[in-house]
């Protein structure tokens, strides 16, 4: 009876202790509270009403869910106080602009504005900042892209696609040495690409679709040992693919295509042994398609189309796991291989010179 009677002692003593130490739940300073409504206004935000419990439902980063919109405010808690770390308002239907007011947000490390409307250019102010993120893609900035987004040394990713942006790329950017993505298509960029942003050797992303861009495919692309991904798709750049390309041994993607010049080999991808994605379209190749291709074990999509590559693919077996086969517009003769025709891959060989003979029916005879 003794020890039951302790032990209830002790429960209603722990219940006591509860209540009287009760935690409260860590709110955000009113401080950044007011900054979180002021950019909500600059950017254009109706019926937007942030206060100190913003973070309760967001206390960790979020992931891309595709086409669903977002707004997230993501912060980092210690004690009973929080700080914002992560801005998302993703395909929010803002109109207004990008706001000069993150810089009074001292723990902001990402923001993600992408499909939004959002007009002007990006504040001075950001080049202050220790930001690891900025994605505004999909808006309709414009002017030159800012020689302060150099200062930014912390910057892993940025995305500037789908904009207005013009002129020429600052070489500047040679200060983001952190830089892992570095995405630049479909603005109206041109000139050339400076030769500066060969120090970006930590880069494993860059497309640069869709520009005005002059001169040659640069080579400095060798420096960049850890790219996975490079899309130069209707630059505007010309011919021929730089031989120094072979050296991105660590490539999953690679897609050139629209580039002007003179006819050039077949570019040596030989030891790129990840590849998944090779897209060589409209780019002036001449000769026959290496045997190695054939033999590349993780290629899932070949499109070589409109080009002048010519030879036979007589005893070709595909990769197992290819799954889109173009070859369009080029020379090729002889006749198509069944192993070309394999179940579940999309073919499209039109445009060519094969002389088509199926398992059924016999080759046509000459008439005597």
């Amino acid at each position: 009876m003794l020890i039951k009677t302790l032990i209830l002692l002790s429960y209603l003593l722990a219940l006591s202790w509860i209540g009287t130490h009760k935690v409260e739940a860590a709110t955000l300073p009113e401080d950044e509270v007011t900054v979180l409504n002021q950019i909500a206004r600059t950017m254009g935000a109706i019926n937007w009403n942030f206060d100190g419990n913003v973070c309760q439902e967001n206390d960790t980063a979020t992931v891309d869910i595709g086409f669903v919109p977002e707004r997230n405010v993501t912060c980092h808690c210690e004690n009973d106080t929080c700080h914002v770390t992560h801005l998302i308002f993703k395909r929010q239907n803002l109109p207004g602009e990008l706001p000069s007011e993150l810089v009074n947000l001292p723990n902001l490390k990402e923001i993600d504005f992408a499909y939004n409307y959002l007009n002007g250019s990006i504040p001075t102010e950001w080049g202050s900042m220790q930001l690891e993120k900025i994605s505004v893609s999909g808006n309709r900035l414009f002017g030159s892209i800012p020689s302060y987004l150099g200062n930014i040394s912390t910057l892993k990713y940025l995305d500037l696609e789908v904009n207005n942006f013009s002129g020429q790329v600052p070489p500047e950017l040679r200060q983001l040495v952190n830089l892992e993505t570095l995405r630049l298509s479909s603005n109206r960029l041109s000139g050339n690409l400076p030769s500066e942003l060969a120090d970006l050797r930590n880069l494993r992303d860059f497309r640069i679709n869709d520009n005005n861009f002059n001169g040659s495919i640069p080579d400095f692309f060798q420096n960049w040992n850890n790219l996975t991904r490079l899309e130069i798709q209707g630059s505007g750049l010309e011919g021929p693919i730089p031989s120094s390309i072979s050296a991105l041994e660590n490539l999953t993607i690679l897609i050139i295509s629209d580039i002007n010049g003179a006819n050039q080999p077949f570019p040596d991808v030989r030891k790129m042994t990840r590849i998944k994605r090779i897209i060589l379209k409209k780019c002036s190749i001449s000769g026959e398609i290496p045997e190695y291709v054939w033999k590349m074990t993780a290629l899932r999509v070949l499109d070589l189309s409109f080009n002048s590559i010519n030879g036979e693919l007589e005893g070709v077996i595909p990769p197992g796991e290819l799954k889109f086969l173009f070859l369009t517009g080029n020379n090729l003769t002889g006749n198509i291989p069944q192993s070309i025709l394999k179940t579940g891959t999309t073919v499209d060989l039109s445009y060519n010179s094969f002389a088509w003979q199926s398992p059924q029916q016999p080759a046509c005879q000459p008439l005597l």
